[in-house]
């Protein structure tokens, strides 16, 4: 018999921590609350660095240094001896953790004795050894291994022999789309006689950020009005380990190359109801990251379901998503072709629209709603008991 108030804990990085897990977790137990019954309750477990408690506020009902063995440790041994926690939820990226790839995570797991699930928000191709044996070990710990895309799926299954059984397929979810027309957005955001381009997410070198600005020489020259909006603060770690150096190389491209008109960077934090609106009023969406092996972008899904035309480098995500109907993908990556791509779309706004719209359909089994409802589905099955509202399929991989 499940005790009272049992309770589902997630481990993650957690608001007011603001980094791409963060968001994604709290985007989804504000989705998975509405579905849950049975008087089931969602906790965190944030992993911070400062270990300070009185950062956060409920659900946060524990914080982990996952970057201290001694702390991974105690945590495990404090949620071994809650009754009422029965499921662990853990949100994992090799840098979140500790020891040689996150190995302090394997610590943390051997003295854990709940039923756990464990998330891989990154997938890369097995040509690492330790990285091998390291995720065979999690996975062959973990109740179930969910990943975003089929090519992770592909991986653990090819490259890491993890039993197709135990690997689950949900997407990232995506939120509701701004019911602001986006003639009325772009005169709120002072942008009304702009063609307006977009980059989402948290400043750091490898978004390659630059080939975006550099790529507005060409685009400005034929459409004077045309602007590149980037929000985002920079990234916190990169903030703590050299303040805002790249922040201020990006404006020296801008100001050397008389770009200030078409190029605004936005040095703030965009909560999901403001990044909905900027993509509701975006004419092209730049993805310009320079990993190929990102499994998964919240920022890049969010365009798609906004209904953006997208240019995207080329990664995981965009080979799944995007073809000649949905999308562009670059085949060098480099400013010029992104330049010859954006100035056709803006020159063709009937191709950019269906672009736009066919992205959008293609997302639509992403809202974060059908996601929750995945989730709650898995758990059910794991646990032997009904929590969510309704019954729900879950993808298996095969």
């Amino acid at each position: 018999m499940l005790a009272s108030q049992s309770k589902i804990l997630f481990i993650s990085t957690f608001p007011p921590i603001k980094c791409g897990i963060a968001s994604f977790t709290a985007d989804l137990i504000h989705s998975i609350k509405p579905e849950l019954k049975n008087g089931f309750q969602i906790n965190i477990c944030a992993l911070d660095k400062s270990a300070v408690p009185e950062l956060y506020k409920f659900p946060v009902s524990m914080v982990m240094n996952g970057h201290k063995l001694d702390s991974c440790i105690e945590s495990a041994d404090k949620i071994n001896q809650d009754n009422t926690i029965e499921l662990v939820c853990i949100e994992h990226e090799f840098g979140l953790y500790g020891g040689d790839l996150g190995a302090f995570l394997l610590g943390f797991l051997s003295m854990l004795e709940k039923p756990f699930i464990i998330r891989f928000h990154t997938v890369l191709p097995a040509s690492d050894l330790k990285r091998l044996k390291l995720v065979q070990a999690i996975s062959l710990l973990a109740n179930k291994v969910i990943v975003m895309t089929t090519n992770s799926a592909r991986l653990l299954k090819e490259d890491y022999q993890i039993d197709a059984e135990k690997i689950v397929l949900i997407p990232h979810g995506t939120p509701g789309n701004s019911s602001i027309e986006a003639v009325e957005l772009k005169r709120k955001y002072d942008l009304k006689d702009n063609l307006v381009l977009t980059t989402f997410g948290l400043l750091s070198p490898n978004k390659g950020i630059e080939k975006g600005i550099l790529a507005m020489k060409e685009i400005s020259k034929i459409f004077p009005h045309a602007i590149y909006i980037v929000p985002g603060l920079t990234h916190p770690n990169l903030l703590q380990e050299e303040g805002e150096k790249y922040r201020n190389y990006l404006q020296q491209i801008i100001d050397e190359n008389n770009l200030q008109k078409n190029v605004r960077l936005v040095n703030e934090y965009i909560p999901t109801k403001k990044l909905m609106e900027y993509l509701a009023l975006t004419d092209i969406y730049l993805f310009t990251s320079k990993d190929p092996h990102q499994a998964v972008s919240g920022t890049f899904l969010y365009a798609m379901s906004a209904g953006c035309a997208i240019i995207s480098n080329s990664f995981v995500l965009a080979k799944e998503m995007l073809d000649e109907e949905t999308g562009v993908i670059l085949e060098s990556g480099k400013e010029q072709e992104l330049a010859e791509r954006a100035i056709y779309l803006l020159e063709n706004p009937g191709i950019r629209k269906q672009m736009g719209q066919q992205a959008y359909l293609k997302t639509r089994d992403t809202a974060w709603k059908k996601v929750a409802e995945k989730h709650i589905d898995l758990y059910e099955k794991i646990l032997e008991t009904p929590l969510g509202k309704t019954e729900f399929l879950i993808q298996a991989i095969s």
